[in-house]
C-alpha cells in the first residue's frame, strides 16, 4: 500500500506542478453579488461572457471568479431567477485581475397569479416546514469521503455499517433505523432494492445534495418510510461534460468512476452514461468480540461492484422531458466469519433495470406540474454454501451438519438462486394553485413477483423451503400548502393511504411443520401536520406532528429461507410522533453566514419490529411492542474566517421499552422503562475546514484541509438486567482531509485519513470496524 501511495504521489508532482506555473498572461475576474434593497449575498447567481462561452455562479458568500481570460473588451452578465439581469463592458489588460461587485434588484413576474421568485435550493428545502438537514454539493466535492461518512457527521443521524467496504449498513434517523427509514434516489423509493443498491455505492462526486428529512416525510416521495428518509439528489450537468475519478485506500480498495454527458440541442436530444467500480479485500485485522485476546484477520471478505447506466432525453416534443435510463448492476460479496472461520460461503446478484419518465410543466393547465416515472427490473440473488468443513479460529476443521455441505447458520448447504420481477410506476402532480395555496397528488404502485429457487437446500433439509411469491403495494399521498403572501407562515398537511398484498407458501426454514399458504391483504392511513413561522429574515420556528404507517417488508414478513425464518403474522409498524425546533440563519447575510438550529422530538412507536436471533442459531423478525423516544439535537455551523469553517452538533435521544407486558402474555415486562439495546443515546460531531485560493503561489488553485472529531458515547449492547453486562464502548474518532484543485477546478488531488488514532471501534452487536484507513483520489474534468 505505502509503494503505491508513494508512486502516485511522484507522478502528480510530476505531472501537475508545472501546470500551477501556466496561464501568467490570462486575467482574471471576481467579486460579489447581492440583492440591491437587502444587501444580502446571493448564491447561485449566473455571472457570463458570452463571446467567450465562459461563465460560472456564485458561492454561499455570493463571491464568484473567472479566470483564464484573454485580453479583449468584453460584455459581463449577470441574472438570477427572480431578479432583474444585468450587464456590464469589461476592458481587460494582459494578465490584469480586475475586482467587481454588483447589486441586482428583485423582481417578479405574474402570471395568472403564479408568482416566481428566487432562492438558492438548498436553503428554499431547508425552510420548509418539516424537519430537515440538506447537505449541499460545496460540503461534498472532491472528497474521498463515502456517504456514511457524511451522514455520520450530521445531527440525529448514524449509519452503522457491519464491517469494511460493501458491508450491510443500518441508517438511524433519531433512534429509528433499517427499513423505518425510506431511502430514495431523485426522489425514487430504492428500499426493496437495498440487496443490490446501498447508499454507500453511490459515488460522492454524483450527487448534487443530500436530504435528510426527519419525523415527517413528504407525500411526493411515496414509498413504505416511517420517521426518516433519506433523498440523494443526483447532479445535472452541464451540456457538455465529462468526469473521471480514481481512488485508493487501504486494505487493497480501488474505485473507479466515470461520467459524460452531450446536449444535442438541435436535435433536441440529450445523451450521458457513466459507471463505478469497486473493489476491496477488506483484510483488515480485528479483535473477536466473542473470544477475549483473538486477534482475526479478515481473509474471506473480497467485495466487487459494477454498476453502469445510460440516459437518453428528448427535449423536443409535447412533454418537456422523455428520459429513458438502463442500468446494469453486478456484486460479488464473500462473507466473513465472526464466531467462526467462514472460508468459502459468498454471494453473487445481477439487476437490470429500465426507467423511463415523463415531466411536463403547465400540463393541459397553468400550473399544474405533471411528472411521471416507470421503472422495470429482473435482478437475480444467488447464495453459494458448498463448503463439506467448516473451521473454528484455532483452525480445527469439523464436517458439516449435511451429507451436501454448509458452513453458515445450522451448516445446511445452500445453493440459491432467486430471481424476481419488479414494476414501479409513481405519479406526481403539483398544482400551484395561485401564490397562497398549491396542493400535491403522488401515487406510487410497485409489483414484485419472487421465483426463489434453492434445490441443494431442499436435498440437504429433504423438504422444499422457498417458494413464488406475489406481492403488490399502492400507496397514494396528498398534501395542502398554504403559505401567506409575505412568506412569513408555512402550512403543509398531510395524508396517506397504504395497500400491501402478498399471496405465498411458507414453512419453517429448517424443514418442520407443514406448508402453509400465506394470502395477506394489509391497508392503514397516516396524516401529518407541519408548520413553520418566520418571526423575522433570520429566525423562525417549526412544528409538525404526525402519525405513520410501516407495512412489514417481504423479507420480515417470509425470511429468506436460509439464516431468517418466516414471520408472516407480522402487524404494521405504527408511530405517533411531535417535532418542534428552531432555526437562525445568516445565510448570505453576514461574512460569517452564522446558522443555528436547536430541535426537540418525541416518538412513540406501536407493534415495532425487532430482529431478535432464536436459541437455536435461527432468527426472525417479531412485534416487540411498544418504545418512546424523547430527544433533543443542536446544530451550529459558522464560517469563522473568510478561509476558516467550523461545525458541531450534539445529539441525545432516549429510546425506552415503555411495553406494561411480555409479548403474548400476561407476565410483567422486567424491562419496562429501560433504555433500548444497541442504539447509541448521546453522540456528537465537531469539524474545522480552511480553504483558500492559491495557498502555494501559482494561479487557479484551490485548497480545502479539513478535519473532523465524531464522538459516541458508550450504549447497551442487550437490556441490561445485570451490573456486569457487557456494553458497546465509548469510542472517538478523528479524521484528517485535503483536497486541491488546478485549472480552474479541472484537476483535483484529495486525500483523507480515517480514524487517525487507529481506535477500536465496534458496531452493532459489537462488530468490528476496520481501523485507521488512508486514502487517495485522481479526479479530472473535461469541461
Amino acid at each position: 500500500m505505502k509503494k503505491e501511495m508513494k508512486k502516485v504521489f511522484t507522478i502528480i508532482f510530476i505531472v501537475i506542478l508545472p501546470l500551477s506555473l501556466s496561464a501568467q498572461a490570462l486575467g482574471s475576474i471576481s467579486g460579489r453579488v447581492t440583492d440591491k434593497k437587502t444587501g444580502e449575498f446571493l448564491p447561485g447567481v449566473n455571472v457570463i461572457i458570452e463571446s467567450l462561452h465562459l461563465g460560472t455562479v456564485t458561492n454561499n458568500q455570493g463571491e464568484f471568479i473567472l479566470k483564464k481570460i484573454p485580453a479583449g473588451n468584453y460584455s459581463l452578465s449577470v441574472s438570477f431567477i427572480g431578479y432583474s439581469t444585468f450587464e456590464r463592458q469589461i476592458s481587460l489588460r494582459r494578465g490584469e485581475l480586475i475586482k467587481l461587485d454588483f447589486s441586482i434588484e428583485e423582481h417578479s413576474e405574474k402570471l395568472n397569479e403564479v408568482v416566481v421568485s428566487a432562492k438558492s435550493e438548498v436553503r428554499e428545502i431547508r425552510e420548509l416546514a418539516m424537519p430537515i438537514t440538506v447537505i449541499s454539493m460545496s460540503q461534498l466535492s472532491g472528497t474521498v469521503n463515502s456517504i456514511s461518512d457524511v451522514l455520520n457527521k450530521s445531527v440525529g443521524i448514524t449509519m452503522r455499517n457491519s464491517g469494511g467496504v460493501g458491508s450491510a449498513s443500518r441508517l438511524s434517523v433519531r433512534g429509528l433505523e433499517g427499513k423505518r427509514i425510506g431511502f430514495f434516489i431523485d426522489e425514487t423509493p430504492m428500499n426493496d432494492n437495498s440487496d443490490f443498491i446501498d447508499v454507500n455505492d453511490i459515488p460522492m462526486d454524483m450527487i448534487e445534495r443530500i436530504e435528510i428529512y426527519k419525523g415527517v416525510i413528504p407525500a411526493k416521495f411515496g414509498g413504505n418510510a416511517m420517521g426518516g428518509a433519506v433523498n440523494i439528489v443526483i447532479k445535472e450537468y452541464p451540456d457538455r461534460y465529462a468526469d473521471f475519478s480514481y481512488t485508493l485506500e487501504s486494505f487493497n480498495t480501488h474505485k473507479i468512476q466515470a461520467v459524460f454527458k452531450r446536449n444535442l440541442k438541435d436535435k433536441g436530444l440529450v445523451i450521458g452514461g457513466g459507471g463505478f467500480y469497486t473493489y476491496s479485500d477488506n483484510n483488515y485485522t480485528m479483535e473477536s468480540p466473542h473470544v477475549e485476546g483473538l486477534k482475526i484477520k479478515r481473509e474471506h471478505d473480497k467485495f466487487k461492484k459494477l454498476t453502469l447506466a445510460g440516459t437518453i432525453e428528448a427535449t423536443k416534443l409535447w412533454f418537456d422531458k422523455i428520459k429513458f435510463e438502463p442500468v446494469f448492476i453486478n456484486t460479488y460479496k464473500e462473507i466473513q466469519g465472526i464466531e467462526y472461520d467462514i472460508r468459502e460461503a459468498h454471494t453473487k446478484s445481477q439487476a437490470y433495470i429500465l426507467g423511463n419518465s415523463f415531466e411536463k410543466d403547465n400540463f393541459f393547465i397553468e400550473g399544474l406540474d405533471f411528472d411521471m416515472s416507470n421503472a422495470i427490473a429482473y435482478t437475480e440473488y444467488n447464495l453459494i454454501d458448498t463448503a463439506m468443513q467448516w473451521y473454528d479460529w484455532e483452525g480445527i476443521a469439523y464436517n458439516s451438519d449435511s451429507e451436501y455441505g454448509g458452513e453458515l447458520g445450522n451448516r445446511y448447504a445452500s445453493n440459491a438462486d432467486n430471481k424476481k420481477f419488479t414494476y414501479m410506476n409513481k405519479l406526481n402532480l403539483e398544482y400551484l394553485i395561485n401564490e397562497k395555496h398549491s396542493i400535491n397528488f403522488n401515487s406510487t404502485f410497485t409489483l414484485a413477483d419472487g421465483k426463489p429457487k434453492d434445490d441443494l437446500r431442499e436435498l440437504s433439509l429433504r423438504k422444499k423451503t422457498v417458494f413464488d411469491s406475489k406481492m403488490r403495494s399502492w400507496i397514494v399521498g396528498f398534501t395542502y400548502d398554504y403559505r401567506t403572501k409575505d412568506d412569513r407562515f408555512l402550512n403543509s398537511l398531510t395524508s396517506r393511504y397504504y395497500l400491501y398484498t402478498m399471496n405465498t407458501k411458507s414453512s419453517n426454514m429448517y424443514g418442520l411443520g407443514e406448508v402453509k399458504d400465506v394470502a395477506l391483504s394489509k391497508n392503514n392511513i397516516g396524516f401529518s401536520d407541519a408548520m413553520r413561522y418566520r418571526f423575522t429574515t433570520n429566525f423562525l420556528a417549526k412544528i409538525s406532528a404526525g402519525y405513520d404507517v410501516r407495512i412489514p417488508s417481504e423479507t420480515e414478513l417470509l425470511g429468506d429461507g436460509i439464516l431468517t425464518e418466516p414471520s408472516e403474522s407480522l402487524l404494521p409498524e405504527r408511530n405517533m410522533s411531535v417535532n418542534i425546533g428552531v432555526m437562525y440563519s445568516l445565510l448570505g447575510k453576514s461574512k460569517s453566514n452564522l446558522q443555528l438550529e436547536l430541535s426537540g422530538f418525541y416518538m412513540h412507536l406501536k407493534d415495532m419490529i425487532r430482529f431478535t436471533k432464536s436459541p437455536w442459531g435461527g432468527a426472525r423478525y417479531q412485534n416487540f411492542g411498544e418504545m418512546q423516544t424523547l430527544g433533543i439535537e443542536f446544530e451550529a455551523k459558522a464560517d469563522i474566517l473568510s478561509t476558516l469553517y467550523s461545525y458541531g452538533n450534539i445529539t441525545y435521544q432516549d429510546l425506552r421499552d415503555v411495553r406494561d407486558y411480555e409479548e403474548n402474555s400476561t407476565i410483567s415486562n422486567p424491562t419496562k422503562d429501560m433504555r433500548m439495546p444497541n442504539i447509541p443515546y448521546l453522540f456528537a460531531n465537531v469539524g474545522l475546514e480552511f480553504h483558500k485560493e492559491n495557498l502555494f503561489g501559482g494561479t487557479e488553485q484551490n485548497t480545502r484541509i479539513f478535519a473532523d472529531l465524531a464522538f459516541v458515547e458508550e450504549y447497551l449492547y442487550d437490556f441490561e438486567m445485570t451490573n456486569d453486562q457487557r456494553r458497546i464502548p465509548r469510542s472517538t474518532t478523528v479524521d484528517l482531509g485535503f483536497e486541491h484543485s488546478f485549472m480552474n477546478e479541472r484537476l483535483f488531488i484529495s486525500g483523507k485519513i480515517k480514524n487517525l488514532t487507529d481506535a477500536n471501534i465496534l458496531s452493532e452487536f459489537n462488530r468490528p470496524l476496520p481501523g485507521r484507513v488512508l486514502g487517495i483520489k485522481l479526479r479530472y474534468i473535461f469541461k
